[in-house]
């Protein structure tokens, strides 16, 4: 049997059993059991199941060092910029904004589509250096793939100086199993709701969607499961893009249920014709936003992607 059909150990904090636990009584003398704190020892996150401790299990903790301290309020008041005046949130990827009212809805998820090797995480990653760099929006990248060490070798051949940025506590990376995101939303998604705030995060990156669904055989069960996702993704306090595998040739592109869950759809292209490829995009859809319909053709540099909104596909 595969390691996504085993049951998990219930490691995960449980944002309803905390709230009822907050609103009964203290008993003076009576020890409450803690559900989710941080060693003082070791520095470290722990999510502990109190009749059966696995606070020594590896996917029962979360490193602490890598959660920045909060800003005091003040702090952040004279940072703020206009993407936070306008309700939207720069992408950092020259041409974007221009071509959907400057930038995504703040606060809103956003599906990353398009096939492989179409530039799917380097859009996201860009994203989450565009708000690091120059917004003070902190980022979370969850990936259900690869590691933290993986994930800053692809992307070391950009100018980004992203393992500074993770150094210094501005981006985040975390993996996770899609069964393990999938205990998450069970029980509320309380853990990451507590990263992202610890982090004062304002984005946060899931790459990819594609490997969550594969954990349900029906479309109805992969239709729920993606909405849960979606529902928990809106009540964080953050604007959200995810990926996902789509078919790579423009003609033959179906909508697929994760497309009518979200409020965004931006589709990533390589095609070929003759002997070349092509790199391109469209706005698929964006709620509440008027966007350019047409393709645009689509570059990826050192600095990362480009937009060129004046060109024309070949």
């Amino acid at each position: 049997m595969s390691e996504s059909k085993q049951k998990l150990p219930n490691l995960f904090f449980n944002e309803e059993e905390s709230q009822q636990k907050k609103d009964m009584p203290q008993k003076k003398g009576i020890v409450q059991p803690v559900q989710h704190t941080i060693s003082l020892s070791t520095g470290k996150l722990q999510i502990v199941n109190p009749k059966n401790s696995l606070a020594n299990a590896p996917d029962s903790r979360i490193n602490a060092e890598k959660l920045p301290k909060k800003e005091s309020r003040g702090e952040n008041e004279h940072k703020s910029d206009k993407s936070v005046s306008s309700g939207r949130t720069h992408t950092g990827i020259p041409g974007m904004d221009d071509i959907m009212e400057g930038g995504f809805k703040k606060n809103s998820v956003n599906l990353i589509g398009g096939g492989a090797g179409s530039g799917k995480s380097i859009f996201c990653m860009q994203f989450l250096v565009e708000g690091a760099r120059k917004h003070n929006e902190n980022g979370l990248y969850i990936s259900f793939e690869e590691s933290e060490d993986k994930i800053i070798e692809d992307f070391k051949k950009f100018n980004w100086e992203l393992r500074d940025l993770i150094e210094k506590k501005k981006i985040i990376i975390l993996y996770y199993s899609p069964d393990q995101i999938q205990k998450v939303l069970q029980t509320g998604g309380g853990v990451i709701r507590d990263i992202l705030e610890s982090a004062n995060a304002k984005r946060l990156v899931i790459d990819s969607i594609t490997a969550f669904t594969l954990l349900f055989e029906k479309d109805i069960e992969k239709r729920r499961a993606v909405l849960k996702l979606m529902e928990s993704a809106g009540k964080w306090g953050v604007t959200t893009l995810v990926t996902s595998e789509h078919e790579p040739d423009i003609e033959k592109h179906r909508s697929n249920v994760v497309e009518f869950e979200v409020d965004g759809v931006i589709l990533l292209y390589n095609t070929k014709k003759g002997d070349i490829r092509e790199r391109s995009m469209e706005i698929l859809k964006m709620r509440g936003t008027k966007h350019a319909s047409k393709i645009f053709p689509m570059k990826i540099d050192e600095s990362g992607i480009v937009i060129y909104p004046e060109e024309t596909v070949f």
